[in-house]
């Protein structure tokens, strides 16, 4: 057990060395609540470990996992996810600067369902906050709008999209921070948001309800684990549907980057 709690120390000062779901930027900051991580299932934290050094003290596979299991071994990774500290909100001045365009008092509106947003979603390092302030960007032109400026006649009859009745098209355009579309997608964001958008779809566009139902949209396509490991483009794609704006995307994208990495 020793050599257990040994491994889970070590592994508890790496996470806290290399700054795990934080930016260089806020290194300073005060953590406000505690945030999931990978580490907080004794299970996910035991694969994170050595298994070869700890083979060769004459652990097995089988010995590991038991004590993964026990009470000891839980409340030593429960004491590490503790420790962990919250990722550092955006500030009014960097979402500025990542997005130019962003009306300043849009900025003070929303800075606050931003961030409680991406809290709750594991929006929780530089690379997958610039990807998802960048993705809301360019879909409510820099959050200027939250509910698409074309009609909606072009959704018209979108069996993909769920727009199998007269009307559908219009009634369940593009609506909130990311554009949500079709019926489809209001019933399913309806079930989770606990509002109904499906018999009232304007209320996808209020300020209270575009950063909720955005975090929906992005967590039920796993694209914290996409902008983690396959890249903007890929996170583009799957929020767009295609290559709209792509250059837009990127630039602020790779503005965020560079706005909530600055030491």
């Amino acid at each position: 057990m020793r050599r257990f709690r040994a491994a889970v120390a070590a592994a508890a000062v790496l996470t806290a060395a290399l700054g795990v779901g934080t930016s260089a930027a806020h290194a300073d900051t005060a953590p406000t609540a505690p945030t999931q991580t990978r580490f907080q299932e004794p299970r996910d934290l035991l694969r994170a470990l050595d298994f070869d050094a700890l083979a060769a003290d004459g652990w097995t596979v089988t010995d590991v996992e038991e004590e993964a299991e026990s009470a000891e071994a839980t409340a030593v990774v429960e004491l590490v996810a503790e420790t962990t500290p919250a990722p550092p909100a955006v500030t009014p001045e960097e979402l500025t600067r990542i997005v130019p365009g962003i009306p300043a008092e849009k900025v003070e509106q929303f800075i606050a369902p931003l961030n409680e947003a991406m809290a709750r979603s594991g929006i929780d390092n530089p690379v997958r906050q610039a990807a998802f302030i960048a993705q809301l960007a360019v879909e409510s032109d820099s959050f200027r709008t939250f509910e698409e400026y074309a009609s909606g006649r072009a959704y018209e009859g979108r069996a993909d999209l769920g727009n199998t009745h007269p009307g559908d098209g219009e009634r369940y355009k593009g609506r909130g921070a990311i554009q949500i579309t079709g019926r489809h997608n209001y019933e399913k964001v309806s079930e989770h948001i606990g509002v109904d958008f499906v018999a009232h779809p304007e209320l996808l566009a209020a300020p209270e309800n575009a950063f909720t139902t955005a975090a929906w949209y992005w967590t039920s396509r796993n694209l914290n684990e996409v902008a983690d490991t396959a890249g903007i483009v890929r996170v583009s794609e799957l929020v767009n549907g295609g290559h709209h704006a792509l250059g837009r995307r990127i630039d602020d994208f790779k503005r965020g980057l560079d706005v909530l990495l600055q030491p």
